[in-house]
Formats: C-alpha cells, sequence, structure tokens
C-alpha cells in the first residue's frame, strides 16, 4: 500500500494542538460572588440563626433519634421503590450521559464506508465488480475553548441534577415520616371519635332513663338523640380522613392505595432539640442549595460558549482507502487514495444570531443567579420557622394538655351534678364538646410537634441515614 503523504499545513495545524489542549477557560465565579450577586443590595447571612436554636453542628441520621422501628422499615421501603425516585434517578443517568455526548465534540470523530457493486454486460457476457473501502476522521480543534465550556456547562448540569436527587430523597423521607405520624395522628382522631359515640349513647340511656322517671323533659332526649347523632357523624368523618391518609402514604411506598397500612397506635417519643449549626453551613450542606448554586454556574459556561461561538472554528480532516471498479479493473488500477484538509469556519453575517444568544445565555444566567438567591432565602425561611415552631408548639402543648386534663374533670363533676339534678342537660352537653375538642387539638399538636421537627431536620439538608448526600 503506498504510503500516504499529508500536506505542510495540515502538519503544521496538528502541531497546534498541543497549545490547544493546554489552554485555560475563564474561571468560574466563586461561591461568594455568585452570593453577592443572588442576594438583594443589603441583605447579608447573618452570623447566628434569628429563632433560638440548639448550638452544635447538624448531625446526620436524623431517623435513629425516632425511637420508632416502624418508621425506619417505612422510610427503607419508600426509597427502595417510590416512582418519583425511581424516575429521578433516570434523570441523573440522563444528564450523565448528556456530559458525554457533549464530551465526545472535544474528540475526532472517525467513519467507514464500505460498498461493493456487480454491473453484468448481457451483450458482451462480461461481469465488472467494483468495491470501495474509505475510512474518514475530522476534528475540531478547539482554539477558543468553546467546546470545553459546553462540556463544562454539561458537568455543572450533572451535578445539579444529582444534587436535586440526593434533595428528593431527603424529601421522601421527610415526607414518609410525616405521613406515619399523621397517619397515627387520624387514627388516635378516630378512636377518640369512637370514645365520645359510646360517651354519648350512655349518656343517652341515662337521660331516657331519667324522662322515664318524670325528672326530665322530652327536650333533654331529643338534645341528647341529636348530640349522638352529630358524633356519629363526626366518626364517619374521621374514619374517611384516616382511609385517606394512609392511601396517600400507600403512594409514597409505591404500594397499592388500599388504606390497608397498619397503624401505631401511639406517637413516638420526641427527640431532643436539634442543633442547628450555622446559616452559612446551609450553603455547603443542603443539596438543594448547592443544586441551585451548580444551575449558576452551568449557565456562565453556556454564555461564554455563546462568546466564543463568535470566533473562527478550525477542522482537521483525514480521508483515505481503496477504491477499485470495472474501468479501472481494465486499465490495472486499484488505487489507495488520500486526502487531508484544514476547514475554517469564520462567522460573518447571522442575522444577530449569534448575537442574540448571548443575550439569551446571558438573560438565561440571570435568571438561575436569582432563582439561586430565592432558593437560598427560602431555605433560611425554612429553618427560621422551624425553630421558631419548635418553642411554640412545645409551649402549646403544655398548655394543652393542662385544659385536656380540666376539660376531663369538669366533665366528670358535671355528670355527677346532672344526676343529682343540680345542673341541665345543655351544659353538660357543652362540657363534653369541649372535651372532645380540648383532646383532638392535643393530637394534632402533638403530630404538628413530629411533623415540625421532621421538617426541620430537612430544611437544615440533614440526612435519614449515616450518609451525608
Amino acid at each position: 500500500m503506498a504510503q500516504l503523504a499529508l500536506p505542510h499545513s495540515l502538519l503544521t495545524a496538528a502541531g497546534l494542538l498541543g497549545a490547544v489542549l493546554s489552554g485555560c477557560l475563564s474561571d468560574l465565579p466563586s461561591q461568594q460572588e455568585v452570593l453577592t450577586q443572588a442576594l438583594p443590595e443589603g441583605t447579608a447571612l447573618p452570623p447566628a440563626w434569628a429563632a433560638s436554636a440548639t448550638p452544635g453542628d447538624v448531625a446526620p441520621d436524623w431517623l435513629a433519634t425516632f425511637d420508632d422501628p416502624e418508621l425506619h422499615a417505612l422510610v427503607a421501603e419508600a426509597i427502595a421503590k417510590n416512582l418519583d425516585l425511581r424516575a429521578g434517578a433516570a434523570q441523573v443517568e440522563i444528564a450523565r450521559e448528556q456530559v458525554i455526548v457533549v464530551g465526545a465534540q472535544l474528540l475526532p470523530r472517525i467513519g467507514v464506508q464500505l460498498g461493493a457493486a456487480s454491473t453484468v454486460d448481457r451483450d458482451q457476457d462480461r461481469r465488472f465488480d467494483s468495491d470501495k473501502e474509505y475510512v474518514g476522521i475530522s476534528w475540531e480543534l478547539d482554539l477558543w475553548g468553546r467546546l470545553r465550556a459546553e462540556r463544562s456547562s454539561a458537568e455543572e448540569e450533572y451535578e445539579a441534577t444529582a444534587l436535586d436527587f440526593a434533595f428528593a430523597r431527603l424529601s421522601i423521607a421527610a415526607t414518609t415520616a410525616k405521613g406515619w405520624y399523621l397517619a397515627i395522628a387520624a387514627r388516635e382522631l378516630v378512636e377518640l371519635a369512637e370514645q365520645d359515640v359510646v360517651v354519648r349513647a350512655r349518656f343517652l340511656d341515662l337521660v331516657r332513663l331519667r324522662r322515664a322517671a318524670g325528672k326530665v323533659a322530652d327536650l333533654d332526649v331529643a338534645e341528647a338523640t341529636g348530640s349522638l347523632a352529630q358524633s356519629e357523624s363526626q366518626l364517619a368523618k374521621e374514619q374517611a380522613r384516616y382511609a385517606e391518609v394512609r392511601r396517600i402514604l400507600e403512594l409514597v411506598l409505591g404500594r397499592y392505595p388500599a388504606a390497608e397500612l397498619e397503624v401505631a397506635p401511639r406517637f413516638a417519643a420526641l427527640p431532643p432539640p436539634v442543633p442547628a449549626g450555622m446559616p452559612s453551613a446551609l450553603l455547603e450542606r443542603r443539596p438543594d442549595v448547592i443544586a441551585a448554586r451548580r444551575q449558576v454556574l452551568s449557565a456562565f459556561r453556556v454564555e461564554e460558549a455563546a462568546r466564543l461561538a463568535l470566533l473562527p472554528s478550525v477542522t482537521l480532516s483525514l480521508e483515505g482507502g481503496h477504491l477499485s471498479d470495472g474501468l479501472l479493473s481494465l486499465l490495472k488500477l486499484n488505487p489507495w487514495l488520500a486526502q487531508g484538509s484544514i476547514g475554517v469556519d469564520v462567522p460573518i453575517y447571522e442575522g444577530g444570531a449569534l448575537v442574540a444568544r448571548i443575550e439569551i445565555a446571558t438573560a438565561e444566567q440571570e435568571i438561575e443567579v436569582a432563582r439561586y438567591g430565592q432558593v437560598l432565602l427560602t431555605a433560611f425561611a425554612e429553618v427560621e420557622q422551624g425553630l421558631t415552631n419548635e418553642s411554640l408548639l412545645a409551649a402549646r402543648a403544655g398548655y394543652q394538655e393542662t385544659a385536656v386534663t380540666n376539660a376531663i374533670d369538669a366533665v366528670r363533676i358535671a355528670e355527677i351534678q346532672y344526676r343529682a339534678g343540680r345542673t341541665d342537660f345543655l351544659s353538660v352537653l357543652q362540657l363534653q364538646t369541649d372535651q372532645i375538642a380540648s383532646q383532638a387539638v392535643l393530637i394534632e399538636v402533638q403530630a404538628s410537634e413530629l411533623t415540625n421537627r421532621i421538617d426541620l431536620h430537612l430544611a437544615l439538608g440533614s440526612s435519614f441515614d449515616a450518609t451525608q448526600p
């Protein structure tokens, strides 16, 4: 086979390759630079949380602080089977492969053409065969760094997608835990409604006995009957809510929503207070905040690539192979061919499209910067609100427990007085209603304490297992 001789200009261009590969892109903006641009003027991170907080660094594995083995098993099931997480994992895989697709532009493109043909001349009773084996290589030299900027943008996009998926895992764990405690609260409210039906049915029997004895009027019987019906209606309402809460949780777990989930009869004990760490630590711990910053860096690279697209692009190409056909065979020629070339594409006029792409990329970068600022402030607000709720809910739970105790005593005394004929039925009925309402509020406050604690862990970016995202 004949030796292939490359043109001098092609060799010269190939000599530029080392300089091209050693070229550098612009430095990405630092975290402080992005933060300064993202937050409105005059808004700065405080040295400590405005709401009171237990000092100390945020520890991972918040789930371990909840002494609730059933909850641990449910969270593990949700992480393994939740359909949103399955879709999120696929999105991460797409982003990872997209890095390869974009990065492939930096590498040579190699293609092979193979062909064969046969021609038969019936008049001459002859047959002519031909074949072709051709190899082509094309390589765009990234002289200015445009392709590397695009690859860097794809890498930042992949990191952001992976971090969003990590935060989604934290969110699913928190959603499962909150759903579990809301289901327990719904079950307790059903039991409370059932107890209320029993009490009011028993009290109706008492009223009927007193009416038969001539001690009360028919009005008391009617009022007691209506009270029981209202209590039974409330029981049906709580049963429907209990079924709905369990179905929602079953969907999170990837189960069929049959409202058959076994729910614990009582709440787990509230864990000790949460160390909140420093506000600035949230920038490096919470996955969705880091992901938003990665999106800013990705947009920065997109804008840089758009500007570099104004510069000429240089492409090296080399083609070679073997070609034969009937005529060449007659001439006893079966040549090996080679061709090398340099192509330079200089954008001169494209109707303003390139400049418009720069403006679009710049505006998109501003959008990502503003979005990062919003994500950041929202994260801080969630922590501050969670810390505030911690103390307020604890105080409210104490007050409500006292209210329930007093309400139970009041009903007990009123029933004794009613039996003795020293008070009227309406007074007893009102006290019974107040007792049930107080007990229901206490259940809701206890559930709020647990769900707020879970929300606070999520807001702080704390993991549900021993591994930080």
